[in-house]
């Protein structure tokens, strides 16, 4: 019996279908059949540079007031014209910013007068809040016309613009001014603006094709 056993199971290891299943089921098989995964590659979302320095349009959507407001207070501004970088559209009339308030004191007495200091800090571009810098407003709405202006420079608060109104000094809504873009921004591109830059691309690129495959007329050719 002993002998039999011996002859089935050297029979069982020399078949090829056993060696096959032992190799598939052994631990040093498991680490040389996992191969490795590949990483996919992510392609960068093409976008347009929006330059530092650029000049944007703003008015104030909050009235402040040296009597009203407080060091730290946030107000909104809202874009007055449409913002472009390489003939897209990226930011349109309306959108949306605000500003702080960096001093507000109160007229007090000795005639002392009121003061107030803003400065604009950013405008929405696509999503993205995008940085502004030296804020300066100029003018108001055509419905404020009577109200005096005086533009004071300030060091480290950039421009203070100053409504004049009795002792107080007031900032109504609708003061217009303008601001500058505090930092290079990357501003991704839409997908109907990628298809249309495309469109146009291949539309410039045909005529040379074209032209390339047309061949050269010889004088002989012309002859005969």
């Amino acid at each position: 019996m002993k002998l039999q056993a011996a002859v089935i199971a050297a029979a069982l290891l020399a078949a090829p279908g056993w060696a096959s299943a032992q190799e598939a089921t052994s631990p040093a098989g498991n680490e040389t059949a996992v191969a490795p995964v590949a990483e996919m590659a992510v392609a960068p979302v093409p976008a347009v540079r929006l330059p530092a320095g650029t000049v944007v349009e703003v008015e104030l959507t909050d009235a402040l007031g040296s009597d009203d407001s407080n060091e730290g207070d946030l107000f909104g501004l809202r874009l007055l014209s449409p913002l472009f970088v390489d003939g897209h559209e990226i930011a349109p009339i309306g959108a949306i910013g605000g500003g702080e308030v960096i001093d507000a004191t109160p007229s007090g007495f000795g005639g002392r007068q009121g003061r107030l200091i803003v400065s604009g800090r950013f405008i929405e571009v696509r999503g993205q809040r995008v940085r502004i810098r030296g804020m300066q407003i100029t003018a108001v709405g055509d419905d404020r016309t009577n109200t005096a202006l005086a533009v004071s420079m300030i060091p480290y608060a950039g421009v203070a613009s100053l409504f004049i109104q009795g002792g107080e000094i007031q900032i109504p809504v609708g003061a217009r001014g303008t601001a500058r873009i505090a930092e290079d921004v990357q501003i991704p591109l839409t997908e109907a603006e990628l298809n249309s830059a495309n469109a146009q691309t291949e539309t410039i690129s045909a005529p040379a094709e074209q032209t390339a495959a047309t061949p050269p007329t010889t004088s002989g050719e012309n002859q005969q």
